[in-house]
Order: structure tokens, then sequence, then C-alpha cells
């Protein structure tokens, strides 16, 4: 172990790294196994700020392939991708995540980016639907955000349609 520690400042040894990975596949197996047992609950996850594919990042949980985990992307106001968004197979939403007027500990505003002020675009929707139907299971949430997303030109994004999701839910209803 003192090994380790004083090889830190020159960088990751072998044995640190594989120890790394260990710990890092225990965290992420025990948080899979977490939210796969509660098939019930939906899970909004920001995709990530990597500007990298989150499945092969291994983003947790973005990354996680189940059927009650919701993974966004953030998008400017306009639709465009945020420069520094995650993608992939996983991330099946988009949202407005660039520039978002947030509040911070003691009460200031602030214009904050990241996947992290998208998602909860997503969690608000999710909400919203359950409000008007709360008989939906997570994926049946999930396939309403799907089928009502707004898919753009070169059809990297998907973006969040509140208002034809809300009127399809109330429809169906």
């Amino acid at each position: 172990m003192n090994e380790d520690w004083n090889s830190a400042a020159s960088g990751p040894t072998p044995r640190s790294a594989k120890t790394a990975r260990e710990l890092f596949e225990i965290d992420k197996q025990g948080l899979h196994d977490a939210i796969a047992s509660a098939p019930d609950i939906l899970f909004v996850a920001a995709a990530g700020n990597s500007n990298n594919d989150a499945s092969f990042n291994e983003d947790v949980p973005a990354s996680f392939r189940l059927a009650n985990v919701l993974a966004v992307g953030a998008v400017g106001q306009a639709g465009d991708e945020a420069p520094f968004t995650s993608y992939g197979p996983t991330v099946v939403a988009h949202a407005n995540g660039y520039e978002v007027e947030s509040y911070v500990p003691g009460g200031a505003r602030m214009r904050l980016s990241g996947t992290s002020m998208a998602s909860p675009n997503a969690a608000n929707l999710a909400a919203k639907i359950l409000a008007i139907n709360p008989r939906l299971t997570p994926a049946q949430v999930i396939d309403v955000i799907r089928r009502t997303e707004d898919k753009t030109a070169d059809g990297r994004r998907f973006l969040i349609n509140p208002k034809k999701a809300i009127e399809q839910v109330a429809a169906s209803h």
C-alpha cells in the first residue's frame, strides 16, 4: 500500500489502476442492481458532460440499459446540441441545459450549463405525465416522452416536447 501512496504524485501504477477499476465495478454494479430492483421508480439521469458516448465512458447511471432509466442530454434553447453533452444509445432524450437560470446556496441566481441542468426538465415532464395518469409504469412514461419527442434533422438529438407529451397522455386517459 505504501508503494501506491508514494507513487501517487507520478501517476497511477498498474496496481492502483487495477484497484480503482475493481472499486468502480463494485460501485457501478451496486447502483445498477439497486435501480434494477426498483422497477416501479423512474430514474432520470444526466447523460454526462464529456462530449463522448455515455455507454463507452460507462457514465453511471446514464449508461445503464434499464427500462426505468431515462438518460438526458443537453441542448441550448434553440435545440442545438450543447458542445459538452454526452450522447450515445442510452441517451434517449434531450432538454435545455445551456445557461439555465439556477439558484445557488444563499439564494443568488446564476446561469449554469450541463446535463444536470437538462435532466430536471425531463423529470418535470415525467412528473406532469404521472400527475395525469399515475398508473403508468416508468417504461410507459419513457415511451410517451420518446414518442412525442422532436427529432433533429441530423438524427442525433431527441428534444422533449412537453406540450405533445401532455396532450397525448391527456387524450388517452
